[in-house]
């Protein structure tokens, strides 16, 4: 995944404006241009995990269940330990 944090960029021959995230393929390689000079980009990469995600906001669990049992945990100040 690709995420232009400051200015516009060429992603294999493709515009990405700022603060648009691309979701790259797989492959070995990719060009990454900035067209402005102060071009700032964040790439993450990584194997899939395989595993059923619940998304909520700023926590990722593997269920439902586990979403909400989180954020009980985050009321009551104990999800981080």
């Amino acid at each position: 995944m690709l995420f232009p944090l400051l200015g516009d960029v060429r992603v294999a021959g493709e515009d990405l404006e700022e603060k648009t995230a691309a979701l790259l393929s797989d492959g070995d390689q990719v060009t990454i241009e900035g067209k402005e000079k102060r071009a700032k980009v964040l790439f993450l990469s990584g194997s899939p995990l395989k595993e059923e995600i619940a998304w909520g906001g700023p926590v990722v669990m593997n269920t439902r269940e586990e979403l909400q049992q989180a954020f009980k945990e985050l009321e009551e100040g104990t999800f981080i330990k």
